[in-house]
């Protein structure tokens, strides 16, 4: 018999006006986010994009595999530092979509033994890293609408049903 693990992530996103939305998590403190896809906004300084996150997230995921591959190989780690860039293309007839998404890891042991061992973890890693999984999955999207209705109730102030479709 194969034992399974599932572990569920449940975010929440408050939308602030505009286009600013505060990410929360029951695990981890709350992340204001914004910015689009495309347009100018998309380099301004500000909130993180999703986009930025979904970097972010891949880099860390891509950390946290390599020191368990790195404590099983029992390759002792001195210095680990990474950067990562994905590249988002936005087309008129086509809808934006990623071509590249790179993690670039500055990693340091003591010994030319483990140099190796860390470069084939490094080689396995991306066939069998969570990310590789999360970047070809798309999205499925369960959306609840509702549409609220505004009523005046007294002189000037609206009072407000809603009502769930």
């Amino acid at each position: 018999m194969t034992n399974v693990t599932i572990t569920e992530y449940e975010t929440r996103l408050y939308w602030q006006g505009e286009r600013g939305a505060i990410l929360t998590s029951d695990r981890a403190p709350p992340v204001p986010i914004g910015q689009p896809l495309s347009g100018q906004d998309s380099v301004a300084m500000g909130p993180w994009s999703p986009e930025a996150l979904l970097v972010g997230a891949v880099e860390g995921r891509t950390l946290l595999a390599f020191l368990e591959q790195a404590r099983e190989a029992d390759v002792r780690v001195l210095f680990y530092q990474s950067s990562a860039v994905a590249r988002v293309v936005c087309g008129a007839d086509q809808p934006p979509h990623l071509t590249d998404l790179i993690v670039r890891p500055h990693v340091a042991v003591s010994t030319e033994a483990d140099a190796e061992a860390v470069r084939l973890i490094f080689s396995e890693l991306p066939a069998h890293c969570f990310p590789s999984s999360v970047v070809n999955i798309t999205p499925r999207i369960e959306p609840v609408v509702e549409t609220w209705h505004a009523r005046i109730i007294g002189p000037g102030a609206p009072t407000v049903r809603a009502s769930a479709t």
